[in-house]
């Protein structure tokens, strides 16, 4: 992780600004720093929608957890315990453990899904294959595909998929939630996903940033043009550019 603080203090002293109150934390280089993070964020998703971007990436923002799906083998993502950025990995048929100390939550609703705190991951030979929605409907009856639903009769060559969260409860609906569906269906049954949470906004230096230290510079130099450059309407301050990506991968 970067701290905010080091990232505030490069930037005074490349404004030749240390000891003066020209430039303030609450009202400068605080807003700077979280409008960097919000600029490199756009870059990260476009990089790792290209497969232009390891998984490594996010490994300070990277976390597991266990969860039963739903009697539509779906689980929301509206459940997990902090804000979805992208899924990097679902596991079917997971190995899990108790967690020590932690209470057994209440599930009372098969046709929901939750999320369990109580259970640890421990390992799973079964990882799904992410698909897309149409890759989802061609595969359903290809018994060489991953996702396909039928009968197996070797139940040890079976490959799990899991389709891209939707939304399926339709636009007029108050409680609309994004999910993710794995086939072959695994009802009312515990998988593991691995996601990375939204990057937090900062509101203090002695916070830290949940980026790796080798995007330091990328952050730098464009909190220092923040800063030294305001934008008045602000339209292309978070634009994305070809040169964008190419430095964040060339700097990794």
């Amino acid at each position: 992780m970067i701290l905010a603080q080091d990232l505030r203090d490069q930037l005074a002293f490349a404004l030749d600004a240390e000891g003066s109150d020209h430039y303030r934390d609450d009202l400068d280089y605080i807003p700077a720093i979280n409008a960097a993070v919000k600029w490199l964020t756009n870059i990260v998703n476009a990089a790792y929608g290209q497969d232009k971007l390891s998984e490594e990436f996010f490994r300070d923002l990277a976390y597991s957890g266990v969860f039963l799906t739903s009697d539509t083998s779906r689980v929301s993502l509206n459940i997990f315990p902090s804000e979805v950025w992208t899924i990097l990995s679902v596991l079917a048929k997971p190995k899990t453990k108790a967690a020590a100390g932690v209470p057994v939550p209440a599930t009372p609703d098969s046709t929901r899904s939750y999320y369990l705190p109580n259970r640890i991951h421990l390992s799973s030979s079964d990882a799904c294959k992410r698909l897309n929605v149409e890759e989802w409907s061609l595969t359903s009856e290809n018994p060489f595909e991953a996702g396909y639903q039928g009968s197996q009769l070797c139940p040890a060559l079976r490959l799990y998929a899991y389709l891209s969260p939707y939304n399926y409860n339709g636009t007029s609906n108050t409680n609309k939630m994004a999910e993710i569906e794995i086939r072959p269906t695994e009802v009312n049954k515990e998988v593991t996903i691995v996601w990375a949470k939204k990057p937090s906004v900062i509101t203090s230096l002695s916070q830290s940033i949940e980026y790796p230290n080798s995007v330091f510079q990328l952050l730098f130099d464009k909190a220092l043009n923040y800063i030294a450059y305001k934008q008045g309407d602000q339209t292309t301050l978070y634009s994305v550019s070809t040169a964008d990506i190419q430095q964040l991968i060339s700097t990794l």
